[in-house]
């Protein structure tokens, strides 16, 4: 059985045409949708009586990896062991959109069970690719290399959850989304700890998801005083404490507080340049 456990807020018409994207595919999916909604929105009603989707309600303002989470758990709980050990899980975020053959990278799971996979990832309407995960190449200074164009399934690092695939026992053995992490990171937090545990991450061709980019994510960024005020929003993916959460369950505080300063300044420099270039 495949899961998609799925976050939304607000996104419902985005929400709407991943969910058609998918049931396209002809493949049967069950859709496990997490509502992170305040009550003056109704987005939880408009998918409860769709026969493919269990739509869970939160109590609102519980952001992504909460949302996550709640999805996992919920998971966990009402399947039998050998249920969820079995059955695909996918992360998904809802400004994607896939296309028929995407579950052609199920493949890459066949040889090794262990493996946690994610397809490339397309700005949708180009031919523009933008990273679906990275490698590390030093943490002090803070250096990532991204691979994109592959021809062939590529380790790395970290994965971003565009489309995270992976079987249930994976979950299990590494545990679920932190929660200690509020809107970002909490993707990559999960598959550095899944690499740090000894299982494998790939970023696998073939079959890119579409993302509807609206130009509103940080690696836009061209301002200096809003990227310096981002740092301290905890709500940004720009945020230093978010940033040092994620570090801290990996590294000592010091080290930690280091490459969070790394970071900050990878951040600076990379928006002085794109607000110097375009």
């Amino acid at each position: 059985m495949i899961y998609i456990i799925l976050p939304v807020f607000k996104r419902v018409e985005l929400t709407g045409r991943f969910l058609d994207s998918v049931r396209n595919t002809g493949y049967a999916v069950t859709f496990v949708i997490c509502d992170d909604e305040p009550k003056e929105y109704s987005n939880f009603s408009k998918f409860c009586d769709d026969l493919d989707v269990i739509a869970l309600k939160t109590d609102g303002d519980t952001w992504w990896c909460k949302t996550v989470s709640t999805g996992i758990d919920y998971l966990l709980e009402s399947l039998s062991d050998s249920e969820f050990n079995s059955s695909i899980i996918i992360i998904a975020n809802n400004d994607v959109t896939v296309d028929n053959d995407i579950f052609n990278i199920l493949e890459y799971l066949d040889s090794n069970y262990s493996d946690i996979i994610h397809p490339e990832t397309k700005i949708l309407g180009t031919d523009k690719f933008v990273s679906s995960g990275c490698n590390i190449i030093s943490w002090f200074p803070y250096v990532t290399k991204h691979p994109m164009h592959l021809q062939r399934k590529t380790k790395v690092d970290m994965l971003t959850a565009r489309f995270l695939c992976m079987k249930g026992d994976v979950i299990r053995r590494v545990g679920n989304i932190n929660t200690q992490l509020l809107q970002y990171h909490g993707d990559t937090e999960f598959t550095l700890r899944a690499s740090r545990e000894g299982f494998s991450c790939f970023i696998v061709p073939g079959n890119p998801v579409f993302l509807d980019d609206n130009d509103g994510s940080a690696i836009h960024q061209r301002s200096l005083s809003c990227y310096l005020k981002d740092l301290f929003d905890d709500t940004k993916s720009n945020s230093v404490k978010q940033k040092y959460i994620l570090l801290s369950t990996m590294k000592n505080k010091f080290f930690s507080f280091a490459i969070v300063m790394s970071m900050a300044v990878n951040g600076l420099v990379k928006t002085f340049i794109r607000r110097i270039f375009g």
